[in-house]
């Protein structure tokens, strides 16, 4: 089954009204519907609370062909004055139905959380302790797993605002990543997608990260830009290259992301 994937991406500096006009004079179809959560066949610019001075642009559902939609639109709005900072995100949701089974999910979950101290290398330091994108412990992370597993479709503790949203699957029928920072960088965004699904589909193979022998796993978090998270970062993304999960070209790009931001 081929994986979906929806962009949101949150920016200062242009309105909703004005983000949909950029994007639809620029060729883009691009709608601004009061209801921010409803599916729509087009880009669509919403209010989000958490942005002061913005809005939130949401992609369509993409498949891989049309992830790189994602560097034309980020291109429109920069040029127009669209800006990113500490307070906004970009969030990749990935359609649910990639998982194929209850088990397949909470190895997922399970495999995210403990290598998170990888997967943080790839994102600026101030997401890394931020009420937005929460990081669950050892003990929670395992008390999700086993939720998933009795059944539960949901996060167990109902809270969206986790580095990894299962609420989502509730309320879109996806799962949400909303650790990565504010960008409007179209090849970041894109290979950031790619690099979820290649964790994804090499958790759907089985793989168990959570005893890996060639990464610290369960390691903590350090916010003080940790050269071993940079090293674990960049064994974890060249073992996703040669398992054939995620293109070389992609894998070298987020390693160098992860030296210049936490080198």
């Amino acid at each position: 089954m081929a994986t979906t994937f929806g962009l949101e991406f949150e920016v200062q500096g242009v309105q909703v009204l004005q983000a949909s006009d950029l994007l639809n004079n620029a060729g883009i179809p691009c709608s601004n519907p009061r209801q921010t959560h409803e599916t729509a066949d087009t880009w669509k610019a919403v209010y989000d609370g958490s942005v002061s001075n913005g809005a939130e642009v949401v992609s369509p559902i993409l498949t891989a062909p049309r992830l790189n939609e994602a560097v034309k639109v980020t291109k429109v709005l920069k040029a127009h004055g669209a800006r990113v900072d500490t307070a906004t995100g970009f969030h990749v949701h990935i359609g649910g139905r990639i998982f194929g089974s209850a088990g397949a999910l909470a190895r997922f979950a399970l495999n995210y959380y403990a290598i998170h101290h990888a997967i943080g290398a790839l994102v600026a330091p101030s997401r890394l302790n931020n009420r937005y994108c929460a990081v669950l412990n050892r003990e929670q992370a395992e008390r999700q797993a086993t939720y998933l597993e009795n059944g539960g479709g949901a996060s167990y503790n109902g809270n969206r605002y986790t580095s990894l949203n299962l609420d989502a699957l509730e309320r879109h029928g996806t799962v949400e990543v909303r650790l990565h920072q504010g960008t409007l960088n179209g090849v970041k965004a894109v290979a950031w997608a790619k690099f979820i699904e290649a964790l994804i589909v090499e958790s759907n193979a089985g793989t168990d990260f959570t005893s890996w022998e060639i990464i610290n796993t369960w390691a903590p978090l350090n916010y003080n830009r940790a050269s071993a998270s940079v090293a674990d970062c960049r064994t974890l993304l060249d073992y996703l290259v040669t398992a054939g999960r995620l293109e070389a070209s992609a894998g070298d790009y987020l390693k160098n992301r992860a030296g210049k931001l936490h080198g």
